[in-house]
């Protein structure tokens, strides 16, 4: 190939040609790799280790790891086949149907990977916080996202009829295709409206919250980290351009902005996790950053409660506004008023601490 460049294209076409974006998708999918791993171990290191086990969120978050992999692993296979380079270097045919290929399974993997850790986000939502208000729109969006990951999955599979045209790369196979890009824009829209509402909804909620001040901003910053992979999915969608003849080349930015939107999405999902681990298996650490508070003890059943909710005299507290307790002597009696959610909730390394006002009358 390079000696018949020499002989028959001028020098600018000869360096135009060997131009190469390879380190660059085989270093950006390896970091990202590396970054979604680190955050899901620790995540569930913490789980196993020190709280309740595996839940399903967990569950969603480790299957968008998978596609995750799936993403990442794919992209890197497609710069043997030109991904990363111009198309004119890509003489095969066979080699540009598997770049078609492989680019047909990076949107499958794209989609069901971002789908499954939005829902987990909606699955933890529902687990930690309460409110009648809060649970129903919580599960709205969650149908919301269900749909959304359903539809876009169907699409990608049936874009082109019959479905195998999807990478014909002779342009021999008859049929039609949607065109993606316009239907990408199409859902952009949708898309970033339920981000935002699915990331902007637990704040109100942590802003209640009677804590240090320090340490409720520290809590808001941590869920509205989420708001990172609006901002990714915002900078990926700026380069998506027309099906070009050049697709093996002017795909790279697009599917390295779609590896870091769901790498960050998972990290991002972990980081809870990261202050449980420090509590336990680093309090000096945890000393340092000033996130011990004077009632933290370095035993796990004081950090994290034996249990998921706390009772007073078998009676769990489940959201009711007071507890009146059985009468322990003569006539004594105590009630225990609460405000709002008065149990310590421990998921995820999250945890959320209210006051109970204890009266009691002779």
């Amino acid at each position: 190939m390079e000696e018949i460049w020499e002989r028959s294209l001028s020098p600018e076409r000869i360096a135009y040609l060997a131009q190469s974006r390879i380190p660059e998708i085989i270093f950006c999918n390896t970091v990202l790799l590396v970054i979604a791993t680190a955050g899901l171990l620790v995540r569930l290191f913490v789980r196993i280790r020190y709280l309740t086990g595996i839940n399903l969120d967990d569950v969603l978050c480790i299957t968008s790891w998978v596609f995750t992999f799936v993403l990442c692993v794919a992209c890197m296979l497609m710069t043997k086949y030109g991904f990363g380079k111009h198309i004119g270097t890509v003489s095969s045919f066979s080699d540009r149907a598997m770049f078609l290929k492989l680019d047909f399974v990076t949107m499958l993997a794209y989609v069901l990977a971002l789908g499954a850790i939005k829902v987990s986000f909606c699955l933890l939502y529902l687990h930690i916080f309460p409110g009648k208000i809060f649970r129903m729109a919580c599960w709205w969006i969650l149908a919301i996202l269900v749909a959304e990951t359903i539809e876009e999955t169907l699409v990608v599979i049936f874009q082109c009829q019959p479905v195998y045209k999807a990478w014909d790369a002779t342009g021999l196979v008859e049929g039609k295709c949607v065109d993606m890009t316009v239907f990408y824009y199409a859902n952009f829209g949708i898309k970033l409206a339920t981000d935002v509402a699915l990331f902007v909804m637990p704040i109100p909620k942590l802003l209640q919250l009677k804590m240090a001040t320090g340490k409720r901003v520290g809590l808001v910053v941590m869920f509205s980290l989420g708001l990172l992979v609006c901002v990714t999915s915002i900078i990926r969608v700026t380069y998506f351009n027309p099906f070009s003849n050049d697709h093996t080349w002017v795909l790279v930015d697009a599917m390295n902005w779609s590896c870091v939107e769901v790498a960050v999405a998972i990290f991002i999902a972990c980081i809870p996790s990261f202050k449980s681990l420090i509590s336990y298996r680093f309090p000096a650490l945890q000393r340092l950053l000033g996130l011990a508070s004077k009632d933290d003890s370095v035993g796990p059943s004081k950090m994290y409660g034996s249990s998921g909710r706390r009772t007073y005299n078998a009676l769990s507290n489940r959201g009711r506004n007071s507890i009146k307790l059985k009468p322990v002597t003569g006539h004594s009696r105590t009630d225990v008023e609460t405000n709002g959610s008065q149990e310590r909730i421990v998921h995820s390394g999250i945890q959320v601490t209210t006051d109970v006002s204890v009266k009691q009358s002779v």
